[in-house]
């Protein structure tokens, strides 16, 4: 979980069940950058499948409602994707610094 606490502060629900993820602030910036919140978005329609209904993207925080009922499974969808996501990212991270280094 420490690769996942690098990018990511925490993924919960919100007071309006809305799935709340906040990345590290050292982040933000790619956030803002239209290409980033249409690759953001295609990815959470793609794991969420119809029990997606809308993203939002705020400085340095998605926010992300899915239909009433799924939240919980949903929360838990996302944690796993997003853990999923980012050790094949370190993995080709690291493999590309073992050719680069050979």
């Amino acid at each position: 979980m420490d690769t996942f606490n690098q990018f990511v502060k925490y993924v919960q629900l919100d007071e309006e069940k809305r799935i709340l993820i906040s990345l590290q602030n050292q982040f933000e910036s790619y956030l803002q950058d239209s290409k980033i919140k249409s690759m953001v978005k295609e990815a959470a329609k793609s794991i969420l499948k119809d029990d997606f209904v809308q993203l939002e993207i705020g400085k340095n925080i998605c926010r992300v409602t899915v239909k009433a009922g799924t939240e919980e499974k949903n929360l838990e969808l996302v944690k796993s994707e997003l853990v999923k996501g980012l050790e094949m990212a370190m993995a080709f991270l690291a493999q590309m610094h073992n050719i680069k280094n050979q």
